[in-house]
């Protein structure tokens, strides 16, 4: 891995007080700024805490993804108090 690229994560990492949620870490990389990451497939959302110096790991099937910061906020979840924590149409699959 070069160190133009590196530095380039380290750099990108760093907006919004550590958290830039529209920045992706690929498997393997390192993280750089502490706190709570998520990765998505289709039918599921993994979320992962990472300590700097942490290698970002492969997605639970064993695939290669890429994970992205939450956001510092307490709670993402609708303001009706509702979440959805299944992101396949019951009887979809």
């Amino acid at each position: 891995m070069s160190q133009d690229f590196i530095s380039n994560q380290d750099a990108l990492a760093g907006g919004n007080g550590g958290f830039d949620t529209n920045t992706g870490f690929a498997t393997g990389t390192t993280c750089t700024s502490s706190g709570t990451y998520r990765a998505s497939n289709k039918y599921l959302d993994l979320i992962q805490v990472y300590a700097v110096g942490e290698i970002f790991r492969t997605f639970c099937d064993g695939k290669k993804t890429t994970w992205y910061a939450l956001s510092p906020d307490l709670s993402t979840n609708s303001s009706d108090g509702g979440f959805s924590s299944v992101k396949v149409a019951a009887g979809t699959i």
